[in-house]
């Protein structure tokens, strides 16, 4: 008797920390400098087992923030050293000044400046992770690293990320932050920049520190800058490979209703809506009246009571008139996807003395989509070097050229309403099998993929900047530099013939679309630093930007050819319709910008 109250009190004790540990707590805190024990304002406080849940801290260094019992929280500023603890209801936190750090020099906006003088909300990104990164976009590479910056993805083979610095609900947040890559500004995304050649990265998200460059500053700027040689004896040489399976997960797929499941919502919708539902589950290729089948049982609210029904297919065993396609119970989103490889490739060579500094990278990135017939591919090419030409003039370039090329399609939509009694293919195993009778024309999803297969969209990209620096005197520094980005891309999409019971098409047409785009950049800057009485530093920053933009598009469109296929399906082919549209398009933009930063006895006021 006794072991068993033991045995019960052993048991309710597990259920009671069971419950506990899945309860949320209210966490009040407050985070100090050891320094001068002044709050710290603006720290970073995040749950460590949740990255998306976090907070700051403010004007008072106070904040709240309600995290699962046991979770660890990881607090960090700008120039100190970050902090894990454990989440208690009340928690004091004192963080210690990393010295190191603060001394840290980071680009900010044609300028750069110490971390310990950073006033704005900037942050600063480790690139140390960037190494093993699998993404084709680096940009995705953020994603849980800068408090309040959100990245989705579409699941396409480009793994293009949508990034929104500011908040998805605030105004004007529909747009893509503004990138500076190497001082060359473009909003254009950088799935195509070579992920190993990003020495540093920061997150300019407040008004304060990504003013100075305007109005294409309301979402935000991400500053980027590439590699350059380290200075070493002898070349170095660097080799890294790295390859992901990728695929979704039954946690990450929305689960779809089988043929049983999507039969009694159809009859249960017929009842409610006072209709009869074996004519209207006719109109879906289903007999709810057959002899035998998978037995089903809905609610009549007519009659107050239960029906019960046998479901098989309506024309013995076919769902469409003609006997082509039989009763199926598809999952479409099974059909549609696989296992996706990933894979990236990067050697670079460089070397760096006092005299000249050069880097040269090649990349080679592929991934085949987890949704069947995409895929994507890239080959870049950079070159950074530098040149001392005295110890006043220097001269650089920061250059690549990639070319790209990707398949995307996104059936997923048809995927998850295409009813799956229809099943993939016709009794012949060949034809794409499509809807019937009363169904919404839904195209088959797989077939949508597999006629997608050749339309590739081909593109080069060239982007880079060259540049002069001259020193003139102690802590004055005159920068010229002239950046391009060039985008040229070609599609050639073409639209086959099919016949799948109610959707068909029978006319094969192709659409032709090549665009050109070229910005130019040209900024020149002086920028000067100085120390008056050896407790004020004052730096100036003056400069002037004048940027063009020059869009030229052009398409053709032609119907109607005797060969259906990739290589025959050219405008000169065709013998229907052919018609074609253009346009030239384009901006310009002068800028005059200026700021100043005062720093009195290294106790930043502005």
């Amino acid at each position: 008797m006794k072991n068993k109250k033991l045995l019960c009190s052993v048991c309710f004790l597990f259920m009671f920390l069971s419950v506990l540990s899945g309860q949320n707590i209210v966490v009040k805190g407050n985070v100090t400098s050891k320094t001068d024990g002044l709050p710290i304002i603006g720290a970073s406080v995040i749950e460590s087992t949740a990255s998306a849940n976090g907070t700051i801290t403010d004007f008072d260094g106070n904040f709240t923030l309600t995290v699962k019992q046991g979770s660890l929280l990881t607090i960090s500023y700008v120039g100190f050293k970050s902090v894990k603890v454990e989440a208690k209801a009340l928690l004091n936190v004192i963080l210690e000044e990393d010295s190191e750090m603060l001394e840290e020099v980071v680009v900010t906006g044609y300028s750069t400046q110490k971390k310990a003088d950073l006033t704005g909300s900037v942050a600063v990104v480790s690139t140390k992770s960037l190494k093993t990164s699998t993404d084709a976009d680096p940009m995705k590479s953020l994603q849980g690293k800068v408090p309040g910056m959100t990245i989705t993805t579409n699941g396409s083979p480009s793994s293009t990320g949508t990034i929104r610095i500011r908040g998805i609900g605030s105004f004007n947040s529909s747009q893509d932050p503004l990138y500076v890559v190497d001082g060359v500004p473009t909003t254009r995304a950088l799935n195509s920049l070579n992920t190993n050649d990003i020495e540093s990265m920061q997150v300019l998200k407040d008004a304060a520190s990504a003013s100075i460059y305007g109005s294409r500053a309301s979402n935000g700027v991400i500053i980027i800058t590439t590699k350059k040689g380290k200075k070493a004896d002898k070349m170095q040489v660097d080799f890294s490979a790295n390859l992901a399976a990728q695929f979704y997960t039954s946690q990450s797929l929305m689960k779809l209703s089988n043929t049983s499941e999507y039969a009694t919502a159809m009859a249960q919708a017929a009842l409610n809506d006072g209709l009869d539902p074996v004519a209207y589950a006719g109109n879906y290729g289903l007999n709810l009246k057959a002899a035998s089948g998978t037995p089903i049982t809905v609610w009549n609210p007519a009659t107050g009571s239960y029906v019960n029904y046998t479901v098989n297919g309506l024309y013995d065993g076919y769902i469409n008139q003609k006997k082509t396609m039989k009763y199926s119970d598809t999952d479409w989103l099974n059909e549609i996807s696989r296992t996706g490889f990933l894979q990236n490739y990067d050697l670079s060579l460089s070397h760096a003395n006092d005299k000249h500094s050069t880097m040269f990278s090649l990349g080679y990135k592929k991934n085949n989509g987890i949704l069947k017939y995409t895929d994507f591919e890239n080959i870049s090419a950079r070159m950074n070097s530098s040149y001392n030409v005295n110890k006043y003039i220097t001269i650089g370039e920061n250059f690549t050229v990639t070319y790209t090329s990707q398949v995307d399609c996104a059936p997923m939509e048809n995927a998850l309403k295409m009813a799956p009694t229809v099943p993939v293919y016709e009794e012949d195993g060949v034809t794409f099998a499509g809807p019937v009778g009363g169904m919404s024309d839904r195209q088959n999803p797989l077939r949508e993929s597999y006629n997608n297969r050749d339309n590739h969209l081909d593109y080069w990209r060239l982007f880079g900047n060259g540049y002069v620096e001259l020193k003139p005197l102690k802590g004055l520094v005159l920068r010229s530099n002239f950046g391009i980005d060039h985008y040229s891309s070609f599609i050639n999409a073409m639209t086959n013939t099919f016949h799948s019971d109610i959707v068909n098409n029978d006319i094969a047409k192709t659409t032709l679309s090549h665009n050109n785009e070229t910005n130019w950049t040209w900024s020149n800057t002086a920028n000067y630093n100085f120390r008056l009485a050896d407790k004020h530093d004052i730096t100036v920053l003056a400069g002037t930007e004048m940027t063009k933009q020059s869009v030229i598009d052009f398409s053709a469109y032609s119907e109607e050819y005797a060969l259906e296929d990739k290589d025959y399906m050219w405008p000169n082919a065709a013998t229907g319709t052919m018609r074609n549209a253009g346009a030239k398009v384009g901006f310009r933009l002068a800028s005059f910008f200026g700021k100043i930063d005062y720093n009195f006895d290294d106790f930043v006021l502005a």
